[in-house]
């Protein structure tokens, strides 16, 4: 029996992430710790699971602020001494700046998987603190797991790490069972249809994520609402919730149309997301900052086309003209002329969803999680202090 020690920011993170990875290893014996925040990073209030494996809290910073990562990484010290894990995992950028504050000489073998590198994507200031940030814990983890080669070609621009390594799976993939059309019957599409008001002529867009800026989402309503002025049956289905740290970008006055406005349907974070998709005909994601997105593999598992960004992960995913469209600019006035396509054109609708359906055997979570745990086997262990 071997012990892991996983860390991730976000209790939040833990059921969106790690939940399948753990049960994986729980199952087979092993012995697992998750270090992370029991704050969620939205209002969420959808998990009512116990988390596998030993939970222990630490209040671990989302944002590069100094004082806590360096609270934070104390406690992680006092952590691993008492434990001695075999394996140590953390996951996304900032719990990998504390690991690395953290982090001694030796310390078990540590590995972090990056979700998508953050300051190649971001610009001014930010960009100017957190790049030698995130350059200089990548360079104190024994092993990088990446989930696209861009991430790769940006690491190795300034750094001779040898120990990366990017994922064969399409990221962490999705659960294909679940989200799969023909498990979720006409009754219980009808009963959703029915509790979110839509009518048999309404056509349902989709956003599914977290509501900040540089997901598109206040792309996304504006040129819903431009929308929305001329067609009154087009619906805006909004499955998630306001960050607690990051920005929509909408003004006051603009937060105020989207509480009033009859065609857009908030519903809040949800986990039963396989369901809401059911009811929608296109998932609009206009993100200019991902990894390897999660939720457009979710919608193409469903048949349900994506209209996204030329960016970072949605373009991997993302089959421009065979299940979804690839935005040629990532602005208002070019999301508003694709949806309006889409609406307007059932035919190519039908062509997109039946190009989803046929693709979408790729994201299989499966092979995510096998690659995964033969990595784990395959993992030289230390001997910890």
């Amino acid at each position: 029996m071997r012990t892991f020690l996983f860390i991730i920011p976000s209790i939040t993170n833990y059921y969106t992430v790690l939940e399948d990875i753990v049960f994986e290893l729980v199952t087979r014996g092993e012995k697992v710790f998750i270090a992370s925040s029991k704050k969620h990073i939205s209002k969420v209030d959808c998990y009512e699971r116990k988390v596998l494996g030993e939970f222990i809290e630490i209040d671990f910073p989302r944002g590069f602020e100094w004082d806590k990562h360096v609270k934070a990484a104390k406690q992680l010290r006092k952590i691993v001494s008492d434990i001695k894990p075999d394996i140590i995992n953390v996951h996304f950028s900032a719990a990998m700046f504390t690991t690395a504050i953290a982090k001694t000489e030796n310390w078990p073998f540590t590995v972090a998987m990056l979700h998508g590198l953050a300051f190649p994507m971001i610009k001014g200031w930010r960009k100017m603190a957190i790049g030698p940030a995130e350059k200089w814990a990548s360079k104190k983890m024994d092993q990088l797991i990446l989930l696209n080669e861009d991430d790769r070609f940006i690491l190795e621009e300034f750094s001779d790490h040898e120990n990366i390594h990017v994922l064969k799976s399409f990221g962490i993939g999705c659960d294909l069972e679940k989200y799969n059309l023909d498990n979720i019957s006409q009754q219980t599409r009808l009963l959703y249809k029915r509790r979110l008001g839509l009518r048999k002529e309404d056509f349902v867009f989709i956003f599914v994520g977290r509501q900040v800026h540089f997901k598109g989402f206040d792309k996304l309503i504006r040129a819903y609402l431009k929308l929305y002025g001329e067609h009154k049956n087009i619906k805006l289905l909004l499955v998630g919730a306001k960050d607690n740290i990051h920005s929509t970008n909408l003004t006051s006055e603009e937060e105020l149309k989207v509480r009033q406005c009859p065609g857009i349907i908030n519903v809040g974070w949800k986990e039963n997301v396989h369901e809401y998709l059911s009811v929608a005909d296109v998932n609009v994601f206009p993100s200019e900052r991902e990894g390897m997105p999660v939720n457009l593999m979710e919608s193409i598992a469903m048949g349900v086309p994506v209209i996204t960004s030329d960016s970072r992960g949605c373009n991997e995913v993302v089959e421009d003209q065979v299940n979804g469209i690839l935005l040629k600019r990532n602005d208002i006035d070019e999301i508003c002329k694709n949806m309006l396509h889409l609406y307007e054109n059932k035919l190519e609708l039908e062509r997109l969803s039946d190009g989803a359906l046929r693709t979408r055997i790729k994201f299989d979570r499966r092979i995510f999680l096998d690659e995964l745990l033969d990595f784990f086997e395959s993992v030289p262990l230390k001997v910890s202090n």
